[in-house]
């Protein structure tokens, strides 16, 4: 009670000091953003006073700016729905008005909600209609901002090189217009971009940059994001403490205003931060984070927290504990998704009933006006009725020749359709054809190199032409499946690296005694990232195969394929053999293998990895161009390494 009294007083006060120096709506935005993260309260009390002033000087411009500014206010404190619902009323009043300013504005807010709810597909059509907004009346901030949006719709998916591509488009506006708060976000989303390229001092740069310009109350939301963001990238150098100090004083600054959605992002990072080095202190801010978003009513972060608890606890053997938090998430879930369903079941069927309803109404008023016109004047009835039949005549009539023309062109969009897919097929089975004889030239280059090999006494020349023949068969097997298979354009993965694994197997010596071990999810690349993959395996099984072993006892070599989220696939080879040299350096080395290995892997845009692990580990992690389907991914060296 007197927590309630103080704050109301504190209100009060505010509005006393500041109300003499009120005469605009833009008086009372200012004050309501200074307010908006310094004392929510205070901003929420000002938003309806300024809302009530431009009523009453009939400032329908000022009515819907004073309602995105409370949208944003229910937007930091998760109230997604009713912020939305604002947003709307707001967008209403400005296409009333044909403001194209507020239009844009209104359609970035709307995107936002989506984004947050997982509409990236929604809220992009909203920023790129906020953006076309923006173009026509040629508003430099409204085009930063759409721009920015954008960006940040496409790094919630991942999908970096994008994100970083609209952000750039937004920083060059961005340098034409004053600082504002969108400058800070752009600053914010580069530093999360370059940390994620492991550029950490271009991200350091951009968030120390943030910072220093968001020491503001009003910009203290953003402050928040950009210190936790920043401890990110110590976190991925292995500068723990110092990523630990930045989260601690994100945590703090959260609670200091009251915004609970700012704690629990730093609460939820200081739980990744001290999971490898203090896994009860990553719990304990888990725990602390389910508990406030159960606390604010906020079941989606709850329902997100507590699977991250039931993983924590998972990992290290609290199983108990892990089922217990599954179990409250499930049930939570349920609850969560079918009441919303009921809400939105009930909902449908009001709007249903009413429209019933009016459709009624109208319906009857249809039917008495009409009764009342047949009364009055039923001779211009008759004749409307005479016209309307004539009309309807001629209507059928240029129905029928339009459904003959119709008919007409069917047909000939048929025989064009026909003829297309033959042209198709022929152009397959053409492709096939090529495939076909590439794969026979290939083997015949193979037969005169095994050939050419006889005739010498040279051992370093034998091996280079080996070594190219085996290059030349793994090529050769790509262009055998593609013209076995359906597609002549995508490629069997497990199925070729199977072949080309069996293959270098049976090609060397077996007195070496060698064990292969293949596993392959089932996926499928383009022959652009097929052929590079499968010489890449091609050498490091070679090299495996002829420098790993000196004549020891259970020698094994295993190659894996395995499909991850996101579209990435990662390439493994391993061998239990002596590993690479002390002195080994990827970049300066001169082994030819080695920088066939390094060109074609940077063919496919993946990160190439040389490590010892009780003998050479190599890893190449890329990403798809296709739609993959694939399988969960195994355990690939769990049990190999175990032996």
């Amino acid at each position: 009670m007197l927590k309630n009294f103080a704050l109301f007083i504190s209100i009060l006060l505010s509005n006393t000091a500041f109300s003499q120096n009120i005469k605009s709506v833009a008086d009372y935005e200012n004050l309501i953003k200074h307010y908006r993260y310094l004392k929510p309260d205070s901003a929420v009390y000002l938003s309806q006073k300024a809302l009530n002033f431009a009523r009453s000087k009939g400032d329908s411009n000022g009515v819907a700016t004073i309602l995105l500014q409370q949208g944003m206010i229910d937007d930091n404190n998760g109230k997604f729905e009713d912020s939305e619902k604002k947003y709307q009323h707001s967008l209403e009043i400005f296409n009333s008005l044909n403001f194209k300013k507020g239009i844009a504005s209104s359609l970035i807010r709307i995107g936002v909600v989506k984004l947050r709810n997982g509409n990236y597909d929604k809220a992009i059509g909203d920023f790129l209609s906020a953006l076309k907004n923006s173009e026509s009346i040629k508003d430099n901030f409204g085009l930063m901002e759409a721009n920015y949006n954008i960006s940040w719709a496409y790094l919630d998916q991942n999908k970096f090189a994008l994100a970083l591509q609209y952000l750039k488009t937004a920083e060059s506006y961005n340098l034409k217009i004053p600082f504002s708060n969108i400058s800070l976000n752009i600053y914010n989303h580069f530093g999360v971009i370059y940390s994620y390229y492991n550029d950490f001092k271009t991200a350091e740069y951009y968030l120390r940059k943030g910072l220093q310009l968001s020491q503001k109350p009003e910009y203290q939301g953003l402050n928040i994001n950009l210190l936790n963001n920043l401890a990110g990238v110590y976190s991925k150098q292995g500068l723990t403490g110092q990523a630990i100090k930045l989260q601690e004083e994100a945590l703090a600054r959260s609670r200091k205003i009251g915004n609970y959605l700012r704690e629990l992002q730093s609460l939820l990072a200081l739980s990744k931060t001290y999971t490898n080095t203090d896994p009860k202190k990553a719990i304990s801010y888990l725990n602390q984070a389910v508990l406030l978003a159960r606390a604010k009513e906020v079941p989606r972060q709850e329902i997100r927290f507590l699977q991250s608890l039931s993983n924590l606890y998972k990992s290290q053997g609290q199983y108990k504990e892990a089922l217990e938090t599954k179990d409250r998430q499930y049930v939570l879930a349920d609850s969560f998704f079918y009441k919303k369903m009921s809400q939105n079941i009930e909902k449908l069927k009001t709007e249903y009933e009413l429209s019933k309803s009016n459709a009624r109404i109208k319906e009857l008023s249809y039917i008495n006006n009409r009764r009342q016109l047949e009364l009055k004047n039923s001779v211009l009835y008759r004749n409307i009725t005479l016209a309307g039949i004539s009309v309807l005549l001629i209507i059928l009539v240029l129905l029928y020749k339009q459904n003959q023309l119709k008919n007409k062109s069917n047909q000939e969009i048929n025989r064009k359709n026909a003829s297309l897919k033959k042209l198709l097929e022929e152009k397959e089975w053409l492709v096939k054809e090529v495939h076909h004889r590439v794969k026979n030239n290939l083997q015949i280059v193979v037969s005169l190199l095994d050939t050419q090999a006889k005739y010498l006494n040279n051992k370093e020349a034998i091996e280079a032409i080996d070594e190219s023949a085996h290059r030349m068969q793994a090529m050769s097997l790509i262009h055998q499946k593609l013209y076995q298979g359906e597609d002549a354009s995508i490629v069997n993965m497990e199925a070729y690296l199977g072949e080309l694994t069996d293959y270098l197997k049976d090609s060397f010596s077996q007195s070496k005694n060698i064990q292969f071990k293949k596993l392959f999810d089932p996926l499928e690349l383009d022959i652009v990232q097929a052929i590079p993959l499968g010489l890449i395996v091609n050498e490091a099984v070679t090299n495996s195969i002829k420098h790993a072993f000196d004549g020891n006892e259970n020698n094994s070599i295993c190659v894996a394929l395995s499909g991850m989220e996101n579209e990435h696939i990662i390439l493994e080879i391993y061998d239990n053999g002596k590993g690479l040299p002390p002195d080994f350096n990827l970049e300066t080395c001169n082994s030819m293998g080695i920088h066939l290995i390094k060109g074609l892997a940077q063919q496919i845009e993946g990160a190439l990895t040389f490590e010892n692990k009780g003998g050479l580990y190599i890893k190449v992690d890329f990403v798809a161009d296709t739609n993959l389907t694939f399988s969960s991914r195994k355990e690939v060296f769990g049990e190999f390494l175990t032996q």
